[in-house]
């Protein structure tokens, strides 16, 4: 199984464990784990993993007892606790950014929390192609006014301190830079709170592209459509497929690229009568 700081859920991680050791160790089970935690019940393992139960300060100190953490894993499981347990967006940010604080083993890596940085800003994902496409010669007000809406230069040196930093950019001894893989993505649907906020400006930038380009530059439209509940899942699959055409598309002809785009495919409800309201047809 992955290393703890793999993880964005500790559920997941419960899980994962748990079936690991079972496969390893013939007298692994909820009750010896019990038993080494402290715990009382046995039950307890197993409704926590299946979302009934949430942990407290107590279980979480006898959890990480029974997983036998190090002392910085036992602070990595307690503040993923407490980051997926949160109420709400800023208490996540909260855990969230000691989480991001803490050391981990393997730097080289891209690990989950990383994820959150790269996304935090709208813009780290258009610096990442632009730097390799430009011949910016390290000048950064290039890089800055090259980026649409521009952005400052402080913030383009920073991204690509960042994109370095994380393994998402390489740079040779000539200074060229290149990406070192192609395509990044979180899945058709992520819960991360930096994602949410980065899909947060850029319907912010669309609905300001209205004004910014003409039409010849843009395409935007809305649909509004009577949708049975039923038929949900196949519509958010057919977006997904849609997304996979798009990139299909343009992706044997990304090296004759001139411009960046950004395509933002929303689907949200709008109305939503009561069984009492509906008419008969």
């Amino acid at each position: 199984m992955q290393p703890l700081e793999f993880y964005t859920d500790y559920r997941k991680f419960l899980a994962d464990y748990y079936n690991f050791k079972r496969s390893t160790s013939k007298v692994f089970s909820y009750r010896s784990f019990c038993i080494k935690s402290g715990l009382k019940s046995p039950s307890i393992y197993r409704e926590v993993v299946n979302g009934k139960r949430n942990l407290t300060p107590a279980t979480t100190a006898a959890f990480i007892k029974g997983l036998g953490l190090s002392e910085r894993d036992g602070r990595f499981f307690e503040n993923l606790v407490l980051f997926n347990q949160a109420k709400n967006e800023e208490t996540q940010k909260k855990y969230l950014a000691i989480l991001r604080g803490l050391h981990y083993r393997k730097p080289q890596k891209l690990l989950p929390v990383h994820y959150y940085e790269y996304y935090e800003k709208w813009y780290n994902p258009v610096v990442r192609e632009l730097a390799v496409v430009l011949d910016w010669k390290e000048d950064y007000s290039i890089l800055a006014k090259s980026v649409n809406p521009q952005i400052k230069i402080s913030e383009a040196r920073e991204s690509i301190n960042l994109l370095l930093r994380l393994g998402l950019l390489r740079r040779d001894s000539k200074g060229k830079y290149t990406q070192t893989d192609a395509d990044i993505t979180t899945g058709p649907e992520v819960s991360s709170i930096a994602v949410r906020g980065m899909n947060r400006e850029y319907a912010r930038l669309g609905m300001e592209a209205i004004d910014r380009f003409p039409p010849s530059e843009r395409d935007i439209s809305s649909v509004i459509m009577a949708v049975p509940h039923s038929k949900l899942p196949d519509l958010k699959r057919e977006i997904a497929d849609f997304r996979k055409r798009i990139i299909g598309l343009i992706d044997s002809e990304s090296e004759k690229a001139d411009r960046f785009y950004s395509l933002v495919v929303e689907l949200f409800p709008v109305g939503q009568p009561n069984d009492s309201q509906r008419s008969e047809k």
